[in-house]
């Protein structure tokens, strides 16, 4: 479908949020003329949370906070009650969905579940480069919910921090990079 001369995409991901902090937040940078910050270091990790989402040009997802290790039938799942609802909302037909080539999205599953809802998926090539744009919003995130080294005691504490990252970007963000692709 057309926006605007551009082709609709939407695009979809899942995410890991550690309570410790972002996946890049081994080191830091501090102003000299400051006290540096201090942070915990949880053994094992400490906790995380799993979450999916995904977007196009019009807007973004309900989120998805995911249980446990995924497979096709909870990635189907995931897909009927959080993809679905929202395409159908903004006018699903012709569009293009893109997510990599995760085992669970290529599985014969996943695949005769979209061919079932008339859902054209992006060609994606093997071992290829993450070029989702979901990525940059995924470092948004972070860095709104992590700002100034910021790190969790509790998985609700992240929870409510992606949510409140989430429904909070700016839609002409969304949109710039959907046109990016």
């Amino acid at each position: 479908m057309a926006i605007n001369g551009w082709l609709s995409f939407l695009v979809m991901k899942k995410k890991k949020w550690n309570l410790d902090g972002a996946d890049w937040n081994i080191k830091y940078w501090h102003d000299l003329r400051k006290e540096p910050r201090s942070f915990f270091s949880s053994q094992s990790g400490g906790g995380s949370v799993m979450a999916w989402a995904a977007f196009d040009f019009n807007g973004q997802v309900r989120w998805a906070f995911l249980d446990g290790r995924q497979n096709s039938p909870k990635y189907i799942e995931t897909l009927e009650n959080h993809l679905m609802p929202f395409a159908e909302n903004i006018g699903g037909r012709n569009r293009e969905y893109q997510h990599d080539n995760a085992p669970t999205h290529t599985s014969s599953a996943a695949k005769n579940y979209l061919n079932s809802k008339n859902a054209t998926v992006l060609e994606w090539p093997s071992i290829s480069p993450d070029l989702n744009p979901i990525e940059n919003v995924w470092g948004i995130m972070s860095r709104k919910g992590f700002e100034n080294g910021g790190q969790f005691y509790s998985v609700n504490a992240l929870k409510t921090s992606i949510e409140i990252a989430w429904y909070n970007l700016e839609p002409e963000i969304l949109q710039t990079l959907i046109m990016s692709i």
